[in-house]
């Protein structure tokens, strides 16, 4: 089996492959089109409405949070945008590249383990607070059965030897990480993995020292809070 790193890599990018911070985001100047919301989004087939609390156009991106009141969108998941809904072989194509530049008997190892994920389709949001020093993103993934989940989520959730971090309220099943102090760069960063049936969590946050950890479990819990009620709005 590959570490769980090298699959969560593919998955959601991974404390142990975030090379990028907050301060080498997007940080343009906030226009009136980035405002905090002020009304509540409802699933509707367009994605320009309510555009500012997150898309609501496919089953996936209504099961993502919508943008708490402290966040706005964030900057670009990778080249897809910060608000987006993929199709398996997209999402597919993506976890694969990740394996770019590995060696190739390690790169065949990791494709092996991405197939037998069977991933059916893809939602990820990124989320940034208005205080400018955190930056969040969180995909969701559904895969061929709650099997193929759980085996995910227990490679994911054993990680020796790693940094805690917070329990996330009301949630059990959900394991957050903090990466390796960096006293240097003065930049940290949180992990927390979960599932929910067929879809599985993946919340990814980095930002500067001192980074709340609490903020993050909190926003991981209303994400774990609005797949169970996806109809209500935090």
């Amino acid at each position: 089996m590959l570490p769980a790193v090298l699959v969560l890599g593919a998955i959601g990018g991974g404390i142990a492959f975030i090379k990028t911070t907050v301060d080498g985001a997007d940080r343009t100047v906030a226009t009136t089109l980035w405002r905090k919301p002020d009304t509540q989004p409802r699933p509707n087939p367009d994605p320009a409405e309510h555009f500012a609390e997150g898309r609501t156009d496919t089953d996936l991106n209504r099961k993502l949070l919508p943008v708490p009141e402290d966040y706005r969108l964030g900057p670009d998941v990778d080249e897809h945008g910060n608000d987006v809904s993929l199709t398996a072989k997209e999402a597919t194509e993506m976890f694969r590249s990740i394996g770019e530049g590995l060696p190739a008997q390690l790169r065949r190892a990791l494709n092996k383990e991405i197939d037998k994920l069977g991933v059916k389709g893809m939602a990820a949001r990124s989320y940034r607070a208005y205080s400018g020093d955190l930056v969040v993103q969180v995909y969701l993934m559904r895969m061929t059965d709650r099997g193929a989940v759980h085996r995910w989520y227990e490679n994911q959730a054993d990680r020796s030897g790693a940094r805690k971090g917070p329990a996330v309220e009301g949630h059990k099943e959900a394991r957050c990480f903090l990466a390796p102090k960096e006293k240097e760069s003065g930049l940290a960063a949180m992990e927390c993995v979960a599932y929910d049936g067929e879809l599985a969590v993946d919340v990814v946050a980095r930002g500067t020292e001192p980074l709340d950890p609490s903020a993050v479990a909190e926003l991981t819990r209303d994400q774990l809070d609005h797949i169970a009620s996806p109809g209500k709005y935090i």
